[in-house]
């Protein structure tokens, strides 16, 4: 289910991408929500998604490594399933 604040992330994570050329926008699909997930390899953790398989997850998780996501640790930029089924992209970044 998709919130409000969910879709406040992912426009804050296009719009903050934008405004500072960093990129990560191209990383994530337009509609993609950005979510806090903790701590991950010691740093916090974002995932990007929801996306209904692994394929659909892989094209992000590979931008994302593309940007360096790895340089915080290995399991950045690769997929998890969530409880619920779906899967995300693991991102250090959350704008």
């Amino acid at each position: 289910m998709e919130t409000r604040a969910h879709r406040t992330a992912a426009t804050l994570l296009i719009a903050g991408s934008i405004a500072t050329g960093l990129g990560v926008a191209t990383a994530a699909p337009a509609t993609a929500a950005v979510v806090p997930i903790g701590t991950v390899d010691g740093h916090s953790a974002f995932g990007i998604g929801p996306h209904s398989s692994a394929a659909q997850c892989a094209p992000t998780a590979d931008r994302l490594t593309n940007f360096g996501a790895k340089k915080f640790g290995p399991r950045f930029g690769t997929c998890y399933r969530a409880g619920n089924g779906q899967w995300w992209a693991i991102s250090p970044w959350s704008a």
